[in-house]
């Protein structure tokens, strides 16, 4: 599955309060699986179901892995993994949500820049 991953600099567990903090401040619902795990999600389901391309990219019912772990250097690694394509809006649905996610690691990115902890980022 595709994703974004972000490595950072610092204390994880204040990387990872900041990306969450990101999610939330951009209307995502974040459940947490555990300390180094969350799952994101954005739209609805309903509206992505029945509407297709007519949910739109805000109605666009999309969905984000979080974890959070450590490289070998002892940086942070926060990686965000993609679970739901929009693939029920056919290919405006799944370019819909290809939008959803780069807005999302966009946000991201700019606030782990704007905290100082930013190292690199890289496609998954």
């Amino acid at each position: 599955m595709a994703g974004m991953q972000f490595v950072v600099s610092g204390d994880s567990m204040a990387a990872r309060d900041l990306v969450l903090g990101v999610f939330s401040q951009c209307q995502w619902r974040v459940a947490l699986k555990n300390d180094w795990e969350a799952t994101a999600e954005h739209g609805s389901k309903a509206a992505s179901f029945w509407g297709g391309a007519f949910a739109g990219k805000g109605g666009r019912h999309v969905v984000l892995s979080i974890k959070v772990s450590a490289d070998p250097q002892g940086n942070t690694v926060i990686g965000l993994t993609e679970i739901a394509s929009g693939f029920s809006g056919g290919v405006i649905g799944v370019t819909q949500a290809q939008d959803v996610y780069q807005e999302m690691y966009n946000n991201v990115g700019i606030a782990l820049s704007n905290a100082g902890i930013f190292v690199s980022n890289s496609r998954t």
